[in-house]
């Protein structure tokens, strides 16, 4: 069925290329039988607009795609002619595309190299890196470990959940997770992870005026809202200001640590690539030197060439 539609296509674009050719005299056809259309140095071909028409399409859907996508290519490029004659700038333009190609390409391949495995960093220089660096990372807001559950207002032995979502100890999570875990909106056990307030606080419908002063008094919190009850434990906490725990910084050190060794790997690599292409003669150095970033002296360069040529 796939292979029938397409053919539909084919055989009726084919029939609008015999249309097309028809109408332009002998001489003007392309010596490429799959040309609809030239204009400068760009031409559409039968290969393109087949190739964007999905597969499946009725023949009278697939041939208004058709024409939609030769009109579009028409449309572009007579206004494109016509812009490329009014706009006092075009050079510039160009010059812009140019740049912007090339720095797309460039991205593309460090985005891919930097997804290898090559860039990782390993666990022994995160915690070196911690060790050295602990006493200038410091929280910002407040850091705590606990529970928080979201269950309906409307849920049947909601004093149950409260005791165990308070209570917290391996026996009342054990009945949480077993009666009432199925029930929960939502489940969050961060028990032995250190979270940011601003991340619990975010998820809970009420307005947290100091975290500070919250997370110091506060063991278990409770609040409603749009039919929902939502049951806060906090475990343990470090106030704002406290050095960041290893495991919390850890992620933060990795990232810094891989994008200074992808910095260095663009460095180095931009350096190699300028040393091979100046030994290939793909770049040439006239008034610059790219290896020493200088200015080249064109006299001192004739004296030394004058030199060479005497010995």
């Amino acid at each position: 069925m796939r292979i029938g539609a397409r053919f539909v296509v084919s055989l009726w674009a084919l029939a609008i290329l015999s249309g097309l050719q028809g109408c332009r005299r002998a001489e003007e056809v392309p010596m490429q039988d799959d040309v609809l259309l030239m204009m400068g140095d760009s031409a559409l071909t039968m290969q393109e607009v087949v190739s964007r028409i999905p597969i499946g399409l009725s023949a009278p859907d697939s041939a208004a795609i058709f024409r939609k996508i030769v009109s579009g290519w028409i449309e572009g490029m007579v206004l494109t002619d016509m812009a490329k004659a009014k706009l006092p700038d075009f050079d510039e333009i160009e010059r812009k595309v140019a740049d912007y190609r090339n720095r797309l390409i460039v991205m593309s391949y460090l985005a891919m190299m930097r997804s290898s495995s090559n860039h990782k960093v390993s666990e022994d220089s995160v915690r070196k890196f911690y060790e050295t660096h602990c006493k200038d990372m410091l929280a910002e807001r407040p850091l705590v470990k606990g529970l928080l559950m979201k269950v309906p207002a409307s849920v049947s032995g909601l004093n149950e959940i409260r005791r165990c979502v308070f209570t917290a100890n391996g026996e009342a999570l054990d009945e949480l997770e077993s009666k009432w875990a199925t029930d929960a909106l939502q489940y969050d056990y961060f028990e032995h992870t250190w979270v940011d307030w601003q991340t619990i606080a975010e998820q809970i419908p009420y307005r947290f005026f100091d975290p500070d002063a919250f997370v110091m008094s506060t063991k278990n919190f409770e609040t409603s809202s749009g039919g929902s009850v939502y049951l806060l434990h906090i475990s343990e906490y470090l106030p704002s200001g406290s050095e960041l725990p290893f495991e919390f910084a850890a992620p933060r050190i990795t990232a810094i640590l891989e994008k200074a060794k992808m910095s260095k790997y663009e460095q180095d690599l931009v350096a190699s690539l300028v040393k091979k292409a100046l030994a290939d003669d793909k770049l040439v150095a006239v008034g610059y030197d790219p290896v020493t970033c200088r200015l080249i002296d064109r006299g001192e360069e004739r004296e030394k060439k004058n030199h060479r040529d005497e010995k």
